[in-house]
């Protein structure tokens, strides 16, 4: 997820985001999520909205978090979009994070003005049991396995800027559940004069978890100078070890810094997408100097590959996508070759894209506007041949 909010999704505007991403790195104070009054909504009864969020658990079936500044609420379909009932209402857009297991169940994360919340459904949205968290962090740093089995990572201070935007280090706290999150146990944290907890460390800035099961996971983060790290745990969280990504031949063309994309929400091999930030054409502006995905394989991580600037989607083992904005690329030899797609409807231009298999995939889609401060998608549409065509879809609001 997420981390997922931060980054554009074409490079001709990613300098300029990554100055306006500093302020998403820490939670804005929203109101609690509360089941929505209203069964159903309608397309024609409000004026369109940012779609922010997606998650499908099938071709048909799935869920879309969509808002502005001041509201958001989540939307559930089963046939595809072409109706949509509102489930859940909270404050602003970028505070909230979701992930469906499956057609009927489910959880919310929030982190609202009475605390951090979780919110949970067995039945596809239509009921509802809200549980406080003892955890209250960034969305992508909440990762739930299934319905019992989640963990979170917690900044506990926010430290100085490093030589980029985002601190050289960081304290952290991570928690565990294995009951739905009825209970939480802190399993270790860093602190003044202990820079390492478990093995887990406290160096640069903590981007995303993921777990393939319930005992082997990892916390990847956005760090300074010319490395790539990530953590890995193989059980459950309580011991931790410290993983530098390969780099690539000749380096990662700068010695500034890496972000890191999260793997997919659901999968059984993560995949890392590393992107090297170089200084940009001002101050506090920074270019990427390259984009790179890594994937882990039972010996380690494999060395990266190089693909173009722009929004990486893993579609599965053999299947990645890179979003330009006025094109999708796609490649079925794991980044050796790509071919361009479809391009998006008239009008439009690409700004996310997910895949459920390798045929069905969803995109939310914004409209090119040079000024405007940010990237708004406001549109949606949906694919059933890989990419290669595209369908327009009328998104919640």
């Amino acid at each position: 997820m997420e981390a997922r909010a931060r980054r554009a999704a074409a490079a001709v505007v990613l300098a300029a985001a990554l100055v306006a991403a500093v302020g998403v790195f820490y939670l804005r104070p929203w109101r609690a999520l509360t089941p929505s009054p209203s069964p159903s909504a309608s397309a024609s009864a409000r004026p369109a909205v940012v779609v922010q969020q997606l998650q499908f658990v099938s071709a048909s079936a799935g869920w879309v978090m969509a808002g502005g500044p001041t509201a958001a609420a989540l939307f559930h379909t089963t046939d595809a979009g072409r109706h949509w009932q509102r489930q859940l209402d909270g404050g602003p857009d970028g505070a909230w994070a979701f992930s469906f297991f499956d057609a009927g169940r489910g959880v919310v994360y929030v982190a609202g003005q009475r605390g951090p919340e979780l919110m949970r459904t067995t039945d596809a949205g239509q009921h509802w049991t809200r549980r406080a968290m003892t955890c209250q962090t960034q969305p992508q740093l909440v990762f739930f396995l299934d319905l019992d089995h989640g963990w979170c990572v917690a900044p506990s201070g926010v430290s100085p800027a490093g030589p980029v935007f985002f601190p050289a280090r960081q304290e952290i706290a991570l928690y565990r559940t294995a009951d739905g999150g009825l209970d939480w146990s802190r399993v270790l944290a860093t602190g003044p004069g202990q820079p390492a907890s478990g093995g887990l460390g406290d160096d640069g800035q903590k981007s995303w978890i993921w777990f393939q099961d319930a005992s082997t996971g990892w916390i990847g983060q956005d760090t300074p100078g010319g490395h790539a790290v990530v953590f890995a745990t193989t059980d459950a969280g309580d011991h931790w070890s410290r993983q530098e990504l390969p780099p690539p031949d000749g380096g990662w063309g700068s010695i500034l810094g890496t972000l890191e994309d999260s793997p997919p929400d659901r999968g059984s091999t993560p995949s890392v997408v590393v992107s090297s930030l170089a200084p940009g054409p001002g101050q506090d502006v920074y270019r990427l100097a390259g984009r790179y995905v890594h994937t882990w394989r039972a010996q380690g991580w494999t060395v990266p590959v190089q693909v173009p600037n722009g929004l990486v989607t893993i579609g599965g083992p053999d299947r990645w996508y890179v979003v330009t904005g006025s094109s999708l690329l796609g490649s079925t030899d794991q980044g050796e070759n790509w071919t361009t797609l479809d391009a998006p409807p008239p009008g439009w231009q690409l700004f996310r894209l997910t895949m459920v298999d390798p045929d069905h995939g969803w995109a939310t889609l914004s409209r090119p506007d040079r000024s405007a401060p940010r990237i708004s998608a406001t549109g949606l549409a949906r694919t059933a041949d890989g990419g290669r065509h595209w369908a327009l879809v009328t998104p919640p609001s």
